[in-house]
């Protein structure tokens, strides 16, 4: 007997932690809602340490999102527990509050797990903002330089593919990892999980993101530091080796750099300096292993607006 029940359509449930509550955070409810093709979605928001404005709370409730805010302040991955528990739609999108989202990336991401019913982890790429500054450019680069060959390294199915500026998970699956609050490289750590759980990685080429670089190289020496410092970290929680998740290829750093350099040469070898200024200006691990971290303010003061 033929079964004519039909599919239900995949449903979203957005979900960002927050210590700082700027007015970016507004702007990147703005490009949420202003998504095409998703449905009604969940969105939740846990707040700590920087309280929200009345002005910024009022916006969010017009929009429609839940916001819990956190007394006592903790980490992201502490809040990033209280919003997978309160998860109800089949798909979940862990974002952070200074994010531009293209009005159809949402819809591609439903689009991936409906074509692929065993993928349980999605990248998003991750682009950046029109700069306003020199250093800027030159972290821009970077940004570029990662997409670049993360997406020619393995087809994409890689950590640089994961960052935690937008993943995207089938919910009962991220339901399943654990997610301990002590975790400070959190993009790795979900990456990892997944892999862990037997589930399944892939990124979207279509689904994009937009940020705003750090508008000075000190801003970049905190994120670099906890990138460094990430592999002694989260060796403490897998049995499996995964050191050679770290090793980028040669050809494919060749290929990225080649690329970016045919377009921008100037700040390309530029960021090769900022390169190597965060390695010799690395945090001491008593500092880079905190969970609770000072906010760049300098990638949030600036309008983000694509």
């Amino acid at each position: 007997m033929k079964n004519n029940t039909l599919k239900k359509p995949l449903t979203l449930t957005i979900g960002i932690p927050t210590c700082y509550g700027g007015e970016s955070l507004v702007e990147t409810a703005e490009s949420i809602y202003a998504s095409t093709s998703i449905g009604k979605i969940q969105f939740i928001i846990v707040a700590d340490r920087t309280p929200l404005t009345p002005k910024i709370q009022t916006r969010l409730k017009e929009l429609g999102v839940s916001v819990t805010w956190n007394t006592k302040e903790g980490s992201q991955f502490k809040k990033l527990n209280q919003i997978v528990e309160e998860a109800k739609n089949g798909i979940f999108v862990f974002t952070q509050d200074d994010i531009m989202f293209e009005r159809s990336t949402l819809s591609h991401i439903l689009k991936a797990f409906e074509k692929d019913t065993k993928l349980t982890m999605l990248g998003i790429r991750v682009l950046p903002l029109k700069p306003y500054t020199f250093i800027e450019s030159t972290l821009a680069t970077m940004v570029r330089l990662v997409d670049t060959i993360g997406r020619s390294w393995n087809k994409g199915n890689n950590h640089l593919m994961a960052s935690g500026r937008c993943l995207a998970f089938r919910t009962d699956a991220i339901k399943k990892f654990r997610i301990p609050n002590a975790v400070v490289n959190g993009d790795m750590f979900l990456y990892l999980e997944n892999k862990r759980l037997g589930g399944k990685f892939a990124y979207s080429e279509q689904a994009k993101v937009f940020i705003r670089c750090p508008q000075t190289i000190k801003d970049q020496i905190g994120p670099s530091s906890r990138y460094q410092y990430s592999q002694q970290e989260l060796k403490n929680y897998f049995k499996f080796e995964i050191k050679d998740e770290y090793k980028i290829p040669v050809l494919n750093i060749l290929i990225g750099v080649t690329k970016e350099i045919m377009k921008n040469p100037l700040t390309t070898f530029a960021y090769f300096g900022v390169y190597i200024y965060t390695r010799i200006k690395k945090q001491p691990v008593s500092i880079a292993s905190k969970t609770v971290w000072d906010v760049d303010e300098s990638t949030k003061s600036v309008k983000i607006l694509l």
